[in-house]
C-alpha cells in the first residue's frame, strides 16, 4: 500500500461530524511511514480542509466526488467542471418541483433562500404521516447539510455568477417518492453522472467526474500504480474509488452492496473503522518488510 485514499461522511467522519483522535492518529502514523494519505470527499475541498485543520491533518484532498483534485498544498491540480447549461437545465427542474438544492463552485456553495422553507415543509409532512419517527433524527439530517463551510444564499439559480466553475449540483429531500423521482430523472442522463451520497440526496456532476477517476490521476500524479492504492468508504458514490483501487474496505455501517463489491470490512464510523483498518494494513506492511 502506497496510497489510502479515506471517505469522509460516514467514513473518516463519526456522529458528531468530526476526525476522532484514534483516525487522526493512525493517518498521522501511516503518513510517517511514507504512504500518501488522501481525502475523496463529496464535500468542497474547502470543507474538506476545515475538517483537516480541527484534526491538525494535511492530506491531498479529492473534492466534489471527484470534480476536484487538489495537493496537499491546496494547489488545484485538476478540475472536471460541469457545462453551464446542463447545470442551469437540472436547477431549472429542481427549482420548478420544490426541491431544496446546493451548487458547489469553485467559490462557494450556492442554496436557495428559501431552502430552510422547503425542507421544513417537507419534514412536517413525513412527521404527520410517520408520528414515530424522531424529530430530532430529521434536524440533524437537515442542519448536517446547513454547517458546511462556503454556503451562500441565493433567490434563484440564475444569480450564480458567470465565471464560477461549476462542479456539482446535489438535491436533498426527506419526500422519499420526489426523491426517486428527482434520482430516475438523472440517473441515465446524457453527460451527467448521478451518485447518491445518503439516503435523502443524489448529486449529479460530469459525465467524467467519479472519485476513482480522480482517484487514478492523483496515483498517477504521485506515480503510484493504482494496485498499491487502497480505498476505503461507505456508500454508493464511493464505489467507482473502492472498485478501481487494488484493494476497497467498506466500513461496517456500509450498505451490504457496498460491502458485496470490497475485499474488506472495517469497523463502524463510530467506532474508529478507518483507524482500524488503517493499522492493520501497517502491520501487514511492516511483516512483509520483514519477510
Amino acid at each position: 500500500m502506497k496510497l489510502f485514499a479515506i471517505d469522509m461522511d460516514g467514513t473518516l467522519l463519526n456522529e458528531e461530524g468530526k476526525i476522532s483522535k484514534a483516525n487522526a492518529e493512525a493517518i498521522r502514523k501511516a503518513q510517517q511511514q511514507g504512504v500518501q494519505v488522501t481525502i475523496a470527499t463529496g464535500r468542497a475541498a474547502y470543507d474538506a480542509w476545515t475538517k483537516l485543520e480541527e484534526a491538525e491533518l494535511v492530506t491531498p484532498v479529492i473534492g466534489a466526488n471527484g470534480a476536484t483534485v487538489h495537493d496537499a498544498h491546496r494547489r488545484q491540480l485538476t478540475s472536471t467542471p460541469m457545462g453551464r447549461s446542463e447545470t442551469f437545465e437540472v436547477l431549472s427542474w429542481l427549482e420548478g418541483n420544490d426541491f431544496y438544492y446546493e451548487v458547489m463552485t469553485d467559490r462557494a456553495i450556492y442554496s436557495p433562500q428559501k431552502g430552510h422553507q422547503l425542507l421544513a415543509v417537507e419534514m412536517d409532512r413525513l412527521l404527520s404521516a410517520n408520528p414515530d419517527i424522531s424529530l430530532d433524527t430529521l434536524l440533524h439530517a437537515a442542519e448536517k447539510q446547513y454547517e458546511q463551510t462556503g454556503h451562500t444564499r441565493i433567490a434563484s439559480y440564475e444569480q450564480i455568477p458567470l465565471d464560477v466553475e461549476i462542479y456539482n449540483v446535489l438535491c436533498f429531500s426527506f419526500d422519499q417518492a420526489k426523491l426517486e423521482w428527482g434520482r430516475e430523472r438523472y440517473r441515465d442522463f446524457q453527460g451527467l453522472n448521478m451518485v447518491i451520497s445518503s439516503d435523502r440526496n443524489f448529486e449529479v456532476e460530469h459525465k467524467d467526474a467519479s472519485k476513482g477517476n480522480a482517484l487514478r490521476y492523483l496515483a498517477n500524479h504521485l506515480s503510484i500504480p493504482m494496485q498499491e492504492a487502497v480505498a476505503i468508504g461507505d456508500n454508493y458514490n464511493d464505489i467507482s474509488m473502492l472498485t478501481m483501487a487494488g484493494r476497497g474496505i467498506a466500513m461496517g455501517n456500509a450498505k451490504d452492496d457496498i460491502k458485496a463489491v470490497c475485499s474488506d470490512v472495517t469497523l463502524t464510523n463510530v467506532e474508529d473503522g478507518v483507524a482500524h483498518a488503517l493499522l492493520n494494513l501497517l502491520k501487514t506492511i511492516k511483516a512483509d518488510t520483514v519477510k
